[in-house]
């Protein structure tokens, strides 16, 4: 860490407190009433590309990106009326580059109360969201080797359909004594169990394909019907292999987020997979999908449950479940990083991961996500919180 050095001149001609401030590894801002810069640190030009009297002239959403432009507005209200507020926004430089930022900000009021500026502390989040994304990308690589071995088993059923369909066809096309009408009916049904074989197989292939990929992905509106049927269809072997019930509630075209469709369904791989994990030595096995609505932070949203009939976790290690590395399979079995990727998944999509669980009764992992047809402020109206 290089030492920041102060002249005898600096300390006679300015303000201690000012030069710390220019010196903080973070960018400092605060803004007047109206949204107006009026001050920023020496962090802030180096970060933004912009002088300090240029910034003296410009007004805060000029710094930032355009889509967070109505949630900045939002959070300077929200900001004015609590007195401190935490998030994460996007800047802009002035080169145009959009730089993630964690935000922590708090009012400044008068004598009387009234509210004055604002002093946040905003720190550059790029190297941190460059590691997660590359613990998303570990997370899918280790949930695809343990995909993999069912891979086998699940594309051997089909191709089995389509040689015997295939043999079944020859027979039929040499089968003399039948009628034609009848020799060609029978073509028909085998062609198209063929052809559902077939797309079955391709099917599975592009999961795997587009499951790995470690590309960023462009948000777009899910049902949530599809992440859960998709991650379903990625786990089958494994639900087959330990014996579990489905019970999937979760209609169709009823629900929609906002997000990355690998990612939404790499949560409810990973949790699935989880489940039937802890169900393996229980004589009930269950697995229970339902959606309902919620409030969170970010506003209105849908609540995913996905419940088991396991052992359940025990108090002393709820929250330890979704630290890095830490998992309590037998050693080779887990990598302890699932529910660490998944929180940080769902957190990237504004969400929140909850557990709910009692000993001996299971466990239910509830992903909530704001919903995709609802307005984004309509928590902060109604003010409830979401289950904790």
């Amino acid at each position: 860490m290089t030492k920041m050095r102060i002249s005898e001149q600096e300390i006679r001609d300015a303000d201690i407190f000012e030069i710390l401030l220019d010196n903080f590894p973070d960018m400092i801002h605060s803004i007047d009433q109206e949204g107006n810069i009026v001050y920023a640190n020496k962090t802030a030009e180096r970060l933004l590309g912009y002088t300090v009297e240029e910034f003296l002239k410009m007004n805060i959403r000029q710094i930032y990106a355009e889509e967070v432009l109505d949630a900045v507005a939002r959070g300077f209200t929200d900001l004015k009326r609590k007195g401190d507020k935490s998030v994460e926004s996007v800047l802009k430089a002035k080169s145009g580059e959009k730089i993630p930022v964690e935000i922590r900000s708090f009012g400044i009021y008068n004598d009387n109360g009234k509210f004055i500026r604002t002093f946040s502390i905003l720190r550059d989040v790029r190297q941190i969201k460059e590691l997660q994304q590359s613990l998303v990308h570990a997370g899918r690589l280790a949930a695809i080797g343990e995909l993999a071995s069912g891979v086998a088993h699940d594309i051997s059923n089909p191709l089995t359909v389509i040689l015997l369909s295939n043999e079944m066809i020859l027979n039929a096309l040499g089968a003399r004594k039948s009628p034609l009408a009848a020799g060609l009916e029978q073509v028909c049904s085998f062609a198209q169990n063929s052809q559902k074989a077939s797309k079955a197989i391709l099917k599975l292939s592009e999961h795997l394909r587009n499951f790995s990929r470690g590309v960023a992905e462009q948000r777009e509106r899910i049902d949530l019907y599809d992440a859960v049927a998709d991650a379903l269809f990625m786990t089958n072997n494994k639900i087959q292999k330990a014996r579990v019930m489905v019970r999937n509630t979760v209609p169709r075209r009823a629900h929609f987020i906002m997000g990355s469709p690998n990612q939404v369904e790499q949560v409810f791989v990973n949790l699935i997979g989880n489940a039937c994990d802890a169900m393996e030595e229980r004589p009930e096995r269950i697995l229970t999908l339902s959606v309902s609505p919620i409030v969170i932070e970010a506003g209105q949203a849908w609540r995913c449950d996905v419940a088991d009939t396991g052992a359940g976790i025990p108090d002393a290690i709820r929250e330890e479940m979704f630290h890095s590395f830490f998992t309590t399979k037998p050693k080779g079995k887990g990598t302890g990083l699932g529910l660490s990727i998944c929180r940080g998944i769902v957190a990237d999509h504004k969400g929140v991961l909850q557990l709910a669980s009692e000993v001996g009764k299971g466990a239910i992992f509830s992903v909530c996500l704001p919903r995709a047809d609802a307005p984004a402020d309509a928590a902060a109206a109604s003010g409830r919180p979401g289950r904790s």
